[in-house]
């Protein structure tokens, strides 16, 4: 007697949606949220918190696709019926400036619904959860930090994050806002390279920084032990320094989450464009 094999079908490709712009709001310097309309879509609006969409769009005549990270919660673009991103032109960039600098409300693109694994789980066990971020990298981990925060009253949020200046920080006002809401639970330090601010760490994310913060949050010495999961979100360097450091703290891989990004910028771009396929 022969033996069928039945395969199962093959899923679908996902494929671009045309998706008009809602919103272009300054984030930065050069730098925008853009809201996209995804109203009755919830191949859009059912996604989870810190993945990705990929954008289409001809620039200069060129067929352009990159990939950006929504940076609201789930819950507030199901209330809301908008999906939002954020891009900061970068030096050499094939779309970012032309985000940044030129794309208007009412406008349509090309847009991939949301995928990455980049994501947080749905555990609604109080958590303590520390975010390491560079320039952009903000945003997945500004979205994963909400929707922690919404899962359990009891849990809590270090983020520790690296940029240029005040005026380069992207979603700096609307990571204020949401530590202002969280009654206590987010705290954020920022740590800027090029520019002295009173209050505020100069310099660079290293081993010490990281080890005071986190003792300072946890009011105990060795608080790193006391983290649930660390999301480590910006240029390659950073990622792979804070990775070796956990790891010379005994901090499981299973515990670390990390989405690296690349550019055709500088070395420490405000902007880095995601590989999508690095993240994990």
């Amino acid at each position: 007697m022969g033996v069928s094999l039945l395969r199962r079908p093959a899923k679908p490709r996902p494929t671009f949606r045309p998706l008009a712009v809602a919103e272009v709001d300054p984030v930065a310097e050069h730098a925008v949220s853009i809201g996209f309309d995804v109203s009755g879509m919830p191949e859009f609006l059912d996604y989870r918190a810190g993945q990705y969409v990929t954008l289409r769009a001809l620039v200069g005549g060129e067929d352009v696709r990159q990939s950006y990270s929504i940076w609201v919660p789930p819950s507030r673009a199901r209330r809301e019926g908008i999906i939002r991103v954020a891009a900061a032109a970068v030096q050499g960039g094939r779309m970012s400036p032309w985000l940044a600098n030129e794309v208007e409300v009412g406008e349509t693109m090309g847009v991939l619904p949301p995928m990455g694994t980049f994501t947080l789980d749905e555990d609604d066990r109080p958590r303590h959860h520390v975010g390491v971020v560079g320039g952009s990298g903000i945003t997945p981990v500004l979205a994963i930090t909400a929707a922690a925060l919404e899962q359990n009253p009891e849990s809590t949020v270090t983020l520790v994050v690296a940029n240029r200046t005040r005026a380069s920080t992207v979603l700096g006002a609307e990571v204020a806002a949401l530590a202002e809401a969280s009654g206590g639970r987010l705290h954020v330090e920022h740590v800027l390279s090029r520019e002295s601010v009173d209050g505020v760490r100069h310099g660079r994310i290293d081993p010490a920084v990281l080890t005071e913060v986190v003792e300072e949050v946890r009011n105990e010495p060795g608080g790193v032990a006391g983290v649930d999961d660390w999301w480590l979100c910006g240029p390659e360097g950073l990622i792979v320094d804070v990775e070796d450091w956990l790891g010379t703290q005994g901090v499981a891989p299973e515990h670390i989450h990390r989405e690296r990004f690349t550019s055709t910028g500088p070395v420490d771009p405000v902007e880095p464009a995601r590989s999508p396929a690095s993240s994990d």
